[in-house]
């Protein structure tokens, strides 16, 4: 019998890793390029660079929602977890920042892995929704970026489509 965590854990690997409805969160940034990740075409859309900031800000968070400690990270609003759009002859800035969502990801698929159903049942602080809740509504936030990032990559004409095998 499969439980709960061993299925959020297979989705996990499937919207970070694993290309099996749609492009994972890997092969969408794959081979994309500080210029790429700073593009924001019209200059009215975030940037590829600002949504993985803003991925890397909120997956962190939710980690610290779930092991019961305060994000040293304070924002005054949604907006600012995106920031700057990116130096597009930054390379090594944009390999520092996707070495960061490779390592939240990371350390998000270990405290996964740490908790059972029934944990994952209950409330990830006074009065708020369960961790189950909580992971779930990551995921399907991490989804629709990661659908925004394939889009501006269109856009860019840098995409390749997805790697089915």
């Amino acid at each position: 019998m499969q439980t709960v965590t061993t299925l959020f854990s297979d989705q996990f690997d499937m919207h970070w890793r694993e290309n099996d409805w749609f492009a994972s969160l890997e092969q969408a940034l794959d081979g994309v390029s500080a210029s790429e990740a700073s593009w924001t075409g019209s200059g009215k859309s975030n940037s590829i660079w600002q949504i993985v900031n803003h991925l890397i800000y909120w997956n962190d968070d939710v980690i610290h929602r779930i092991k019961g400690t305060q994000n040293p990270h304070k924002i005054k609003d949604n907006e600012e977890t995106f920031a700057d759009p990116g130096d597009p002859e930054d390379e090594y800035g944009w390999a520092q920042t996707l070495q960061r969502l490779d390592e939240v990801m990371n350390q998000f698929k270990t405290v996964i892995a740490e908790l059972d159903d029934e944990k994952l049942k209950a409330p990830y602080a006074e009065n708020r929704p369960s961790i189950e809740r909580l992971i779930s509504s990551i995921m399907m936030h991490d989804s629709y970026h990661i659908g925004q990032i394939v889009l501006l990559r269109k856009l860019q004409s840098s995409w390749g489509g997805v790697d089915w095998s």
